[in-house]
């Protein structure tokens, strides 16, 4: 049986500490609690599933998790663990393969419903950029590239190709995360019906009945992932409260959005990929998911699951 890793909570705990200084919402207490029962077995499972696989391959971590569940914070922690463990790492998110501003005028001019970004990812640029770094050799580089949200007021733009990253050492481990990362389509369209919340007229069933047949393109890109890991938050409605104090301080500023703008644009990606449908079979999805890990409403972590012990019979609505 394999070993598992070699880390003291007490003593190499020091590794953290920029960390904690740059994140005072993140206690010494709840981390150390944490790395225990999350993240030092999970690095562990990443690194057995590395040794199976071609040494020469990076592993691709899909990470999905809904606005404001911590995928961030998250995956901080585990680039800081598995550096410490010798381990080379390249995060890089879904929202980095946005079609350009251009692009997004003319599937506009097709298709008005497109009112902000949601499914709108260049899928192609995607799977180039995840293979590159997967089949990356040493010695070679790769520029990853990157998305301006706040251009052409907020409706965003890809950044000059003088501003991307460049990775110059091949990885071991690829995160890739997004909000609605691993999304599939639903067979049976009637759940579209059934009164959640976004969903609230014709044109808005509508319209998120076309975005369930447009994540058949995703297919592909989501069958490059090696590992996928759910943070699966069962009152995701609690997300709309967590946008609104995340734009607490902007709107001191005199900047921001209100109350029912931070509204009325989360229901537009719920639209898009609804947390109750989409989100919800995905948690559940043994086929496609290794791990679920149920978020709190005060972003702590509940419990880490498999899918197939993960009970969505109480409805989430």
């Amino acid at each position: 049986m394999d070993q598992p890793v070699k880390f003291d909570i007490d003593s190499d705990f020091f590794i953290f500490d920029s960390f904690l200084k740059s994140r005072s919402e993140v206690l010494p207490s709840h981390l150390k609690h944490d790395l225990k029962r999350y993240y030092l077995p999970f690095v562990n499972k990443l690194i057995q599933l590395k040794k199976s696989k071609d040494p020469n391959q990076g592993v691709v971590v899909g990470v999905s998790a809904i606005q404001g569940a911590g995928k961030t914070t998250q995956g901080e922690i585990l680039e800081i663990l598995l550096d410490y463990l010798g381990h080379i790492t390249v995060s890089l998110s879904i929202d980095d393969h946005y079609i350009t501003h251009s692009q997004l005028d003319i599937l506009r001019s097709k298709d008005p419903r497109f009112i902000r970004r949601g499914l709108t990812h260049d899928i192609p640029l995607a799977l180039s950029q995840l293979n590159l770094l997967k089949f990356m050799k040493n010695g070679e580089s790769v520029s990853i590239v990157g998305y301006d949200k706040g251009a052409f007021g907020g409706d965003g733009d890809r950044l000059p190709a003088d501003k991307w990253r460049k990775i110059d050492q091949k990885p071991d481990f690829i995160f890739y995360d997004g909000w609605m990362l691993g999304a599939r389509m639903v067979e049976d369209e009637s759940i579209f019906d059934a009164g959640l919340p976004s969903l609230d007229t014709p044109e808005h069933i509508q319209f998120a009945k076309d975005c369930n047949k447009k994540l058949l393109e995703y297919t592909s890109l989501w069958n490059l992932f090696d590992f996928m890991n759910v943070l699966y938050v069962p009152n995701y409605q609690i997300s709309v409260s967590w946008r609104d104090q995340a734009e607490e301080s902007l709107r001191l500023k005199g900047e921001g959005m209100t109350h029912d703008q931070i509204t009325e644009f989360v229901h537009y990606f719920w639209r898009s990929v609804h947390p109750a449908i989409h989100i919800k079979n995905l948690a559940a999805d043994s086929s496609h998911t290794q791990q679920v890990v149920l978020i709190n409403d005060d972003h702590t972590i509940n419990q880490v699951l498999a899918p197939f012990e993960l009970d969505i019979s109480v409805d989430n609505k």
